[in-house]
């Protein structure tokens, strides 16, 4: 496979960021695309991926890995962005500039205008710890419904599984290809004139970044939940384990909090959880712990915890409006091994869609002994008052499957229509009944 030859082929075709001359690019160098490489690699390990070159493809064929302005000032600047010192890219192909109708950053999101993507994806996206994690959960749930994957399904784990079958040029890459030019490009076989140029601009850029940094580059071994050692330790909500559940256009990312990115949620006042998270606790040794969690920029007012621990279980409820940082829970008394968590689900009772944030869980050991652990106070399953900032609710998050009539270049730009009527095919597609603005 001759990487170079694809490369040009590659970009030669007429993305939609990339259908602008290049003449005043500042590319990345090889270091760089090693660093976007790798960041891509390691995060889709992290959410139990093991074929990260498939979402570096992506970004390969929309930016070449490029997410801030200075490295492609042909295009549109987007958003400032903490990680550019400035703006983010901007697609360059939905008009002028002025009207801020581009996809953002390296891979492109575009739900209508800057303002409406950042609603229905997060401005975590503007963030390269945030876009990454972003796209996984988008791919993994447009391969849940691409009508390309001949197997059953159903689940996001079972897509991710699905992908981690997925080879360059072998048995599954065509309905790979397939899928993100339908889904992820909005090209379809019947309603684009110029699908079959999609189809292998995707494929090309795929194969090359793959040939860039080679096989064993991206040859990975996925890591699992590790255990909590004496002495404790912080759990962000990129840990392996942590687990987001429910329909994942229903997550968002966003700046602030622990490490400056967090996911939310909005509230319902359904009586079951239809989105919900939980860190899954195994300990090296039993213990007592005094347990806080980061609620910077939620406004959910009545967040519930449920701690399962040593056998018992108790519930802790949160207004995480009330202030920013970290949060006691309570302490409570761990036993070794695993089997405990902690959990919360969008099923608060309230019903106007507030931000339900997650985000990094700390556990300190309080009973290490003299100069051991942090001194701490509270009886077991003692709550704590909860912080946050502002926030606001969310419109809802954008669905990537459906046909399309056009071809549009660039991620789902069928959710256009208001985050209402989002949210309304999002609730008719998973078979929910769901309070969601």
């Amino acid at each position: 496979m001759a990487s170079a030859v694809r490369l040009g082929v590659a970009l030669g075709l007429a993305g939609c960021l990339l259908s602008a001359s290049a003449a005043h690019a500042a590319p990345l160098t090889p270091e760089q695309r090693t660093e976007r490489a790798a960041r891509i690699r390691d995060v889709a390990a992290d959410n139990g991926i093991s074929a990260g070159y498939l979402f570096a493809g992506i970004a390969q064929a929309e930016t070449n890995l490029s997410h801030c302005w200075t490295e492609l000032e042909w295009a549109c600047q987007g958003p400032d962005s903490p990680d550019c010192g400035g703006p983010v890219v901007a697609g360059a192909g939905d008009g002028p500039c002025a009207d801020m109708q581009g996809g953002l950053g390296m891979f492109q999101f575009d739900g209508g205008t800057f303002d409406q993507t950042l609603a229905r994806d997060g401005d975590g996206v503007l963030l390269l710890a945030g876009t990454v994690p972003r796209a996984i959960d988008f791919v993994v749930n447009m391969v849940m419904g691409s009508q390309y994957v001949d197997a059953a399904v159903d689940t996001p784990e079972e897509a991710k599984a699905w992908m981690n079958q997925v080879t360059v040029d072998g048995p599954l890459w065509d309905a790979w290809i397939s899928t993100v030019t339908h889904y992820y490009n909005g090209c379809t076989p019947t309603g684009c004139g110029v699908y079959d140029e999609r189809y292998q601009h995707y494929a090309d850029a795929g194969a090359d970044v793959f040939d860039e940094q080679g096989a064993d580059f991206w040859q990975v071994e996925l890591p699992p939940c590790g255990a909590i050692p004496p002495e404790g330790r912080t759990l962000e909500e990129t840990d392996t384990c942590f687990t987001k559940g429910g329909p994942l256009p229903y997550w968002r990312v966003g700046m602030g909090g622990e490490s400056n990115l967090h996911v939310w949620t909005g509230t319902t006042d359904l009586d079951e959880a239809v989105n919900f998270a939980q860190w899954s606790l195994a300990f090296d040794e039993a213990g007592e712990y005094l347990l806080e969690v980061s609620v910077t920029h939620g406004t959910a007012a009545q967040a519930a915890y449920t701690i399962d621990h040593a056998g018992g279980t108790d519930a802790v409820v949160l207004d995480q409006a009330s202030g920013s940082g970290f949060v006691e829970l309570g302490t409570f008394q761990f036993a070794a091994g695993g089997d405990q968590r902690v959990f919360i689900g969008d099923n608060t009772g309230e019903a106007d869609d507030r931000r339900l944030v997650v985000d990094a869980l700390r556990l300190t050991r309080l009973d290490l002994g003299e100069g051991g652990g942090a001194a701490g106070s509270g009886g077991a399953g003692a709550g704590g008052e909860s912080v946050g900032g502002e926030g606001g609710s969310g419109g809802g998050a954008g669905e990537a499957g459906g046909d399309d009539a056009g071809c549009d270049c660039s991620l789902a730009r069928r959710e256009r229509h208001g985050s209402g009527a989002v949210v309304l095919a999002l609730a008719v597609a998973f078979g929910l009944a769901r309070r969601r603005r």
